[in-house]
């Protein structure tokens, strides 16, 4: 009886520390996200596509300091899936948000504070494995179609063209940006992934509009690559952002 009240009392402080833990490395972190909107775009629509721009980048700073001291996976193939559906299970509450002109465009812009801690990863985990299974049983026809649902869900879409990237289903993956595209017209992640897309298909001049229309809609990595890379498979990158 005493050994069963023993391995009792362990397991309970166990839990504890455990909870504790995840309670001491929480991160509240400020982000700001936003999403330019196009004549006669929903505003419900631009309102969540600049809450999810926020979130993500809220992950990805929390993700950097997790990571480092082991208390969430050093994710690498898969890493912008987990970091995609993690965004979706962060606590958030919205700060300040407006539509403001940005040059001649018009833009929805948040800011949030988030709560991020490392079970957040690990329910990204969970539900990316979940999604891969679900996508394993597609028919053939779903598959070469991508259907789109209309609920706006980027980080359970997105996550999922970077499924498709790693499992090397180019093809496939590039059909689905396409949908997704008309879809959200001006989210710059789209254009990162056409990109990549274009890099492996040998296609550089299309690789370079890709990546213009992300630097365009505020994408600084994209506004980066186009400084640095000078040739890609054969072809004269230039040095311009401005197209």
């Amino acid at each position: 009886m005493i050994k069963i009240i023993l391995s009792a009392l362990l397991l309970f402080i166990s839990i504890c520390g455990v909870a504790s833990a995840t309670a001491n490395n929480a991160f509240e972190i400020e982000a700001e996200g936003s999403y330019p909107m196009k004549d006669g775009s929903s505003i419900d629509l631009a309102k969540k596509m600049a809450l999810y721009s926020a979130k993500r980048k809220a992950v990805d700073l929390a993700g950097r300091y997790l990571s480092r001291k082991s208390l969430i996976e050093v994710y690498e193939l898969n890493r912008d899936e987990i970091y995609s559906l993690a965004a979706r299970e962060i606590e958030t509450e919205i700060l300040e948000e407006k539509r403001q002109k940005v040059g001649k465009i018009l833009t929805y812009w948040v800011r949030i504070r988030a709560r991020i801690q490392p079970s957040d990863f690990v329910k990204a985990e969970m539900e990316d494995t979940r999604q891969e299974k679900k996508e394993a049983n597609e028919s053939f026809s779903e598959e070469m179609e991508q259907p789109v649902s209309a609920e706006i869900d980027p980080g359970i879409e997105i996550s999922k063209v970077y499924r498709l990237l790693r499992e090397k289903k180019w093809r496939i993956a590039m059909i689905y940006l396409n949908h997704l595209e008309k879809k959200y017209p001006n989210w710059a992640e789209i254009y990162m992934a056409k990109a990549l897309l274009d890099y492996i298909f040998h296609e550089p001049v299309f690789m370079k509009q890709a990546l213009s229309e992300a630097c365009r809609l505020g994408n600084s990595t994209a506004c980066d690559d186009l400084k640095n890379i000078k040739e890609v498979h054969e072809y004269n990158f230039g040095i311009s952002t401005a197209e």
